[in-house]
């Protein structure tokens, strides 16, 4: 009887402390302690920086991708807000949590549905027709300008 119980304690305590890393890895994914920003830079010079609030000013558009709706700011209107109207290629940065963290897009790869859609945890995604799921970067920190 005392065994069982031994087992059932511990199976208790195991289940709570995944409970609770799961819980911290969210909250810290989400914005590591600070303010969530997103930022834009060209020529290792930062041009912005952006909260969420602020790319959600920067307006909202609904694209459907592989059978969802993502929405958020154009990924070309977050750009143009930095004040970049001319590049050849973005690179995308992000936590590296869930995804490798890394995506570059030509310039002719970024068209009026590419969007940085906003998470549920607040923070953004890229998503794009011609960009998988598996392409995808999550908890977007860096747009680097070329």
């Amino acid at each position: 009887m005392r065994r069982n119980t031994a087992l059932v304690v511990v199976a208790a305590v195991v289940l709570a402390l995944v409970g609770a890393a799961w819980l911290v890895g969210g909250l810290v994914s989400a914005g590591d302690g600070d303010q969530y920003q997103v930022r834009v830079t060209r020529d290792d010079r930062e041009l912005a920086s952006l909260d969420l609030a602020a790319l959600k000013a920067t307006g909202m558009n609904t694209v459907v991708l592989q059978g969802k709706e993502q929405t958020g700011p154009t990924l070309l209107a977050v750009l143009k807000r930095a004040g970049v109207d001319d590049f050849s290629q973005v690179e995308i940065i992000g936590k590296g949590v869930d995804d490798s963290g890394h995506l570059v897009l030509k310039r002719s790869d970024v068209g009026p549905d590419v969007v940085l859609a906003v998470s549920n945890r607040g923070t953004v995604k890229v998503a794009g027709p011609d960009i998988s799921m598996e392409m995808r970067v999550r908890d977007v920190t860096d747009l680097v300008v070329q």
